[in-house]
């Protein structure tokens, strides 16, 4: 059966694929955005998400 995927979406407007995957031992994480660093989830389990970065708000560009 293939995991379901939703889309999570950060306040700053930065959205991502969330799929839950099982593993053989348990994990403990964290995920925050990649934009504005909220944390978007916390898990400890043998199902955890996996999220792929699909939309940002606004695009972060600086020159060095």
């Amino acid at each position: 059966m293939k995991p379901e995927m939703t889309i999570k979406e950060c306040a700053c407007g930065a959205q991502y694929e969330r799929e839950v995957r099982t593993l053989p031992i348990k994990d403990i994480g964290v995920f925050e955005c990649v934009d504005c660093g909220a944390r978007l989830e916390i898990w400890s389990g043998r199902s955890v998400p996996v999220f792929k970065r699909i939309k940002a708000e606004a695009a972060h560009k600086r020159s060095a």
